[in-house]
C-alpha cells in the first residue's frame, strides 16, 4: 500500500477568494484518483442544548474507550487520526479522495478508511466503516450511513438512541447528559 500511508488525512487552509470564501479543491495537487467533495460545519466544543440533533457518549472501539458522537447530520462515519493510531488495525485506501471543506477555509483530504471496526455498545458488538479525519474533540462520529444501517431512532431531548437491528434485536443507547459536544458534520460527497 505504498500510495496509502497509515494516515493520509490532512488539513490545510485554502486561499481566500475576493468574497472571503475559501478557494476550492482546484488548489490541490492531482493524484490521479477521483475526488468526492464534502462540506463540514465545525464549531468549537461547547455544551450543546437539549434540542440538538446529536447524542454523545462512550463506546468501546476494539476494546478502547472512545468519545463518540452519533450525529444524524453527518452522512458518513469518521474516526480521529489520533485515536486510529492507537488501534492495531491497518486502514484501507478508498478508491477516491474525500475532500471536506469547513467554513473557516480549512480543507481536509482523506483516502483512508478503517473497514468493519468492532464497536461494543451495551455488550452488543456492531461494526462500522470509519473514515480517517484529523478531528480533535472526540474519537468517533457515527453518521447516517451507520445510524440507518442499524435502524436507529434518536431522541435528542432525552439523549437516547433506540436500535432495531435487521435480525430483530432491539436495545437502547443512553448518551451522557453532560457530554460536551461540538456541533459538527454535515457532509455531502
Amino acid at each position: 500500500m505504498k500510495d496509502c500511508p497509515k494516515s493520509s488525512a490532512t488539513a490545510r487552509t485554502g486561499p481566500r477568494t475576493s468574497s472571503g470564501a475559501a478557494a476550492g479543491p482546484s488548489q490541490r495537487k492531482d493524484t490521479g484518483k477521483g475526488i468526492a467533495k464534502g462540506r463540514v460545519f465545525v464549531v468549537a466544543q461547547t455544551e450543546v442544548p437539549e434540542s440538538t440533533f446529536v447524542v454523545g457518549g462512550t463506546l468501546y472501539i476494539y476494546g478502547f474507550s472512545a468519545r463518540v458522537l452519533m450525529d444524524s447530520g453527518a452522512s458518513h462515519s469518521f474516526i480521529s487520526a489520533r485515536f486510529a493510531s492507537c488501534l492495531d488495525v491497518t486502514p484501507d485506501c478508498m478508491s477516491y479522495i474525500l475532500d471536506v471543506s469547513t467554513p473557516t477555509g480549512t480543507f481536509m483530504y482523506t483516502n483512508s478508511v478503517y473497514r468493519g471496526c468492532e464497536m461494543s455498545m451495551a455488550g452488543i458488538y456492531l461494526y462500522a466503516d470509519l473514515i480517517v479525519l484529523p478531528i480533535r474533540d472526540f474519537d468517533v462520529i457515527l453518521g447516517m450511513d451507520w445510524l440507518s444501517a442499524h435502524r436507529s431512532r434518536m431522541d435528542c431531548y432525552n439523549k437516547t438512541v433506540d436500535f432495531c437491528l435487521p435480525d430483530g434485536m432491539t436495545f437502547q443507547f443512553k448518551g451522557d447528559n453532560g457530554f460536551s459536544t461540538p456541533i459538527i458534520f454535515f457532509i455531502r460527497a
